[in-house]
């Protein structure tokens, strides 16, 4: 720098040496004068390579291209551009760059300084490496990126996390759950699997997998789940379909972390090629799997499956929740489901048909299953299987060594890996305490599935064996048409002695609340089976009780006597309704009519008790009040105090024509009085007075109204007597609770003034029949559905001496 003045050279040299940018002084046609040490580390040489030698050949423009026309390669206004700096070895790094000269327009500030220490003819050119700030850069937008895409993951498990606290719906839970998870980890998809009875059940899915394959359920033994569980921990894996589309062979999943291959089966694999697949467990318990899937090879980040434990970790909670929640629903669902059973068995007992084809409907609908009658084919020789659309298959042996093998299927898993929520609600019976029933599962694993599927029939289910119930052997073969679901030709009445309740491979097993559930149904169908038979044994043993009780009703001298009991229709239980006639000394007649409580054998038997103790208190003297006192204090000494009967007992004096009586809780008994004659005046009267037309002024009623209460309900219950008196040709009409309280179909009770007017109207017609007539207008009334028996007594009171 000769030209500069030493003072002026000497201070340029210090400056410049204390900047930290690579400086250069040049002449304005490119001649380097001076250089400082940070522009010698830069460009890697020597003071003495770079001094004296063109800027042009160290600095070129960012295209690397040479400055044309001895032009400098940057402009000598102070403004910013970038150049290449060409090194020692030749290659070049990128320098950001300002140059001034003295003749170019300078700013105001220190321009005095710029005068003096850069006269004209010098270029002061600073320069700085963008090397360092490029790798910087980068190194920073990679930071960035990585924060960006933590920030993502982080904002996403928290949406995630969030939207689980206080969920009430579990779909809407996993539909929340599953679509977050995909767009805070970039997945094309996830999905979740429950742990259910006999393997894993798709539970939901992200709307990305809409019309995707997706396995509805995958058993326990087979598939990624099983492997899931099986090692308990987080799995990532590359999945490798099968190449043959018609899916004779199986794929592969190659886990990453133990690098290590195994078999797929084509209906297990998922939609992805690369899985991260996360237990989901509430303590040691596993509740499902979640899989997290890419559709192309993708490496899964270990960051990814930190991001998904911890959401399954939070998810376990809400979970349990709404899981055993809706454990509780579908527990709640089979026990109305039970109830609508019992309550059909014993509305219909009576049409077995109508039963059976209701419980078939109920069944399907609350299992989702189909029901096939497993009958015996005599041309065949052997057992076959009546499938749904009329197809029948013949089993290959007898039906205990296809249902009731004891091989275990080896896919069935032990108590200790079942959803532990399986017997939510549903407790307290196993097959082993059914009687005559008996109930197993079906699975593809077992003797009876692989025969079904090998026929191409669902493999899954129950088989229900009824030919041990009491009732089968008395009924008759028979066809009970059930258009076609369940009940088949060839099959005694009622329901089918041997079912099969069939899923198909697309629908999970019968798990073991459905199981019991069915424990159950068998349990009911054995109680109905039982009950019908003792109530059969029962009905013909109070039928006989009562025939014997009904044929009391004696012959007494001055009485004509009719009497009606209503189990000779159709529609009549048996119960404890009785009467007797009862031929007395002195002239005098005793007519008991009585109504036990209860029905069927208790009632008749205690029906005969009654009678009898009345009876013997009669031949001991006793009155009708003392009788129905001595009665009470017999049945109080009882422990069965539930039981109490309601009486009408009446000592008739035929030579007085007087009678006294005690009601105990009975309806009124009626006198009908002038109805007919036995001989003389009267029936001239009658038929005077209907000659006359006054027929239905002749008879009129009197109620004899002295009322006391029930027999054998109360201690010291206080009895009334009653007293009255007859004219020969009067007619007295008893009779049970039974024919005042029987309902038309729209409810309406008979009562007692139909009752009178009926009386009235055929009185007139004698006594004999009359008891007939009234129970004709009660079955007309009824409908022929008289739900409560009837005795039905008339006495017409003739006196001594009449014929």
């Amino acid at each position: 720098m000769d030209t500069i003045g030493r003072s002026d050279a000497t201070t340029l040299s210090r400056l410049v040496e204390l900047t930290s940018d690579a400086v250069v002084v040049c002449d304005t046609a490119g001649t380097i004068l001076h250089v400082n040490h940070q522009l010698l580390k830069l460009a890697r040489k020597e003071r003495g390579s770079i001094v004296g030698t063109d800027i042009k050949d160290l600095m070129f423009s960012e295209f690397f291209e040479r400055a044309g026309d001895h032009r400098l390669p940057f402009p000598l206004n102070g403004t910013d551009c970038v150049n290449m700096l060409k090194l020692a070895d030749g290659s070049f790094v990128p320098v950001h760059t300002r140059a001034l000269a003295p003749s170019a327009t300078v700013t105001e500030e220190h321009p005095n300084l710029i005068r003096r220490m850069l006269p004209r003819g010098r270029v002061l050119v600073v320069m700085q490496s963008l090397e360092e700030q490029y790798a910087h850069d980068r190194q920073m937008h990679r930071v960035l990126s990585e924060l960006q895409a933590a920030n993502k993951r982080l904002s996403g498990t928290l949406s995630v996390i969030m939207s689980t606290v206080g969920a009430e719906d579990l779909p809407s839970l996993l539909d929340n759950v599953l679509n977050r998870l995909v767009d805070a980890l970039d997945a094309d998809g996830s999905l979740i699997y429950f742990s259910e009875g006999g393997g894993f059940k798709l539970r939901g899915v992200s709307r990305g997998l809409e019309h995707d394959y997706v396995p509805e359920f995958i058993p326990y033994g087979v598939g990624i789940p099983t492997y899931v569980l099986r090692h308990t921990r987080s799995c990532r894996f590359n999945i490798v379909p099968s190449g043959d589309h018609r899916g004779i062979d199986a794929g592969q999943f190659y886990d990453l972390d133990a690098r290590s291959s195994h078999k797929l089966r084509v209906q297990d694999t998922p939609p992805f090629k690369t899985t991260i697949d996360v237990p989901v467990f509430f303590g040691m318990q596993i509740l499902g799997v979640i899989e997290l899937g890419w559709k192309r090879f993708t490496p899964p980040r270990p960051y990814d499956v930190n991001v998904l434990e911890v959401i399954c970790d939070y998810l376990s909670i809400e979970l349990v929740s709404l899981t055993t929640a809706l454990r509780s629903q579908r527990a709640a669902e089979l026990t109305r489901s039970l109830n609508h059973l019992r309550d059909t068995l014993y509305a219909f007992e009576g049409d077995q048909g109508t039963v059976w084809c209701e419980l078939n409907v109920e069944v399907r609908r609350v299992l989702a299953c189909r029901l096939c009658p497993v009958v015996f084919d005599e041309e065949l020789g052997g057992y076959v299987i009546d499938y749904e659309d009329g197809d029948q298959a013949l089993l290959p042996d007898d039906i205990d060594d296809v249902f009731f093998s004891t091989t275990t299927p080896a896919a069935r898993m032990g108590h200790a890996a079942r959803d532990h929520f399986a017997h939510t609600g549903l407790q307290g019976l196993d097959e082993a305490d059914l009687k005559f029933v008996r109930l197993t599962r079906i699975d593809r694993g077992s003797r009876a599935g692989r025969w079904l599927e090998s026929h191409g029939l669902p493999s899954q289910g129950a088989f229900l064996d009824l030919r041990g119930r009491p009732d089968a052997r008395e009924t008759a073969s028979a066809c009970v048409a059930c258009g076609g679901e369940g009940l088949v030709p060839s099959q005694p009445p009622g329901p089918p002695l041997m079912v099969m309740l069939l899923r198909d491979g697309s629908q999970e097993p019968i798990d073991d609340m459905e199981f019991d559930y069915l424990v159950r149904f068998a349990h009911d169908l054995e109680l109905f089976a039982h009950n019908m038979v003792q109530r059969s044994e029962s009905t013909r043993i109070a039928q006989t009780l009562q025939s014997g009780m009904r044929s009391s009703l004696g012959s007494v001298p001055g009485i004509t006597s009719d009497a009606l009991y209503s189990s000779a229709t159709r529609q009549a239980l048996v119960g404890g309704d009785f009467y007797t006639l009862l031929r007395m000394p002195d002239d005098h007649a005793l007519m008991i009519l009585g109504d036990v409580s209860g029905k069927g054998v208790e009632a008749a038997s205690m029906s005969a008790l009654v009678k009898t103790a009345l009876t013997a208190y009669a031949w001991e003297g006793a009155s009708p009040v003392a009788m129905v006192r001595s009665l009470n204090a017999m049945l109080m000494s009882f422990s069965r105090v539930e039981t109490f009967a309601t009486l009408f007992v009446t000592d008739i004096d035929l030579r007085r024509h007087t009678a006294t009586y005690c009601s105990a809780g009975h309806p009124p008994t009626m006198l009908i009085r002038g109805a007919t004659s036995g001989e003389g005046s009267t029936e001239e009267a009658c038929g005077a007075a209907a000659d006359a037309g006054e027929h239905d002024s002749v008879a009129e009623i009197e109620l004899l109204s002295t009322q006391s209460g029930v027999v054998g309900a109360f201690e010291g219950m206080s009895y009334q007597m009653g007293s009255f008196t007859w004219n020969p040709g009067d007619i007295l009409f008893m009779y049970t609770d039974g024919a005042i309280e029987a309902r038309s179909p729209s409810g309406e009770f008979f009562g007692e003034q139909r009752l009178r007017d009926i009386l009235l109207m055929r009185a007139s017609d004698g006594v004999e029949g009359l008891c007939r007539s009234v129970l004709n207008e009660l079955d007309v009334f009824s409908a022929s559905a008289l739900e409560d028996d009837i005795a039905l007594v008339a006495l017409r009171l003739d006196g001594v001496g009449a014929r």
